[in-house]
């Protein structure tokens, strides 16, 4: 079998300090961190990072290791894919190994590279590092291992941006209730994640904030993001809004740049 990642000898490459994120729980005993990478180089130039991985797992436990593409589904679950996608940057990684053994105790750091070739354009590279628990024997016993996570990575090659574009609000059902929506487009070359909260009045004469999905959405891409309302000063307690619902403020993506909004939501 072909592998699109290579393997990164131990002494290629020195070790960099993981991002500070909150770590992310694969089934069962795997915590990483972070859980995805936003980094950003230029064409022909390395740039490599760790991720690091603990276990809680009395028993030291393997997982393989290897790169995957990935799309983002509409209602936002990933879905990653072993083949190579089209225009893929997978042929640029570098993987530490593609096998590891993680003991309880004893986090492991495991590196990985990514090198766009020098005559590289402005692009958004997107993969997935997959590790995956390889089934173990207890005795003359095979006990499978169910965990299995990805850890996302965009690497920006050269100068890409975001740029947001609201195409359409309106009211869909989510989960069974109600919900605020946005439709959002992306022209740019680059992902982006809305951030910020908008002030509303529902038709109770209630005072709410109203929060976006903070889903990304990818170059191309036209994506629903929902509002979810919370009491106004206290963004913990989350409510269902009386319609129609009027909302005002200014949310924000990337670096500075932000849309101003002023809308009325009604079923």
């Amino acid at each position: 079998m072909s592998h699109p990642e290579r393997l990164l000898l131990p002494f290629v490459i020195a070790a960099a300090a993981a991002l500070a994120m909150p770590a992310a729980h694969a089934q069962f005993s795997l915590a990483v961190s972070p859980p995805r990478f936003e980094l950003a180089t230029k064409a022909g130039v390395p740039v490599r990072d760790v991720i690091e991985l603990s276990s809680d797992d009395p028993r030291a436990t393997r997982y393989s290791v290897k790169t995957a593409d990935w799309r983002l589904e509409p209602n936002g679950g990933v879905a990653f894919s072993d083949e190579l996608a089209a225009g893929s940057c997978r042929p640029w990684v570098v993987i530490e190994r593609r096998e590891i053994t993680v003991a309880t105790g004893r986090p492991y750091r495991f590196r990985f590279e990514v090198a766009p070739p020098a005559d590289t354009g402005p692009v958004e590279c997107r993969f997935a590092i997959m590790l995956e628990g390889v089934a173990q024997a207890l005795g003359n016993m095979p006990l499978p291992v169910a965990a299995r996570v990805g850890v996302v990575v965009y690497l920006s090659v050269g100068d890409v941006a975001p740029k947001l574009v609201l195409t359409g609000a309106g009211v869909e059902t989510v989960n069974g209730v109600a919900t605020p929506v946005l439709r959002i487009r992306n022209d740019g070359t680059a992902h982006a994640r809305l951030d910020g909260f908008l002030a509303g009045t529902d038709a109770a004469g209630r005072s709410l904030e109203f929060t976006p999905s903070t889903l990304p959405v990818l170059p191309g891409e036209t994506r629903t993001l929902e509002l979810v309302a919370t009491v106004a000063g206290n963004t913990s307690t989350t409510v269902v809004p009386q319609y129609p619902v009027t909302v005002k403020g200014k949310l924000e993506w990337g670096n500075g740049q932000s849309m101003a909004l002023e809308q009325r939501f009604a079923p």
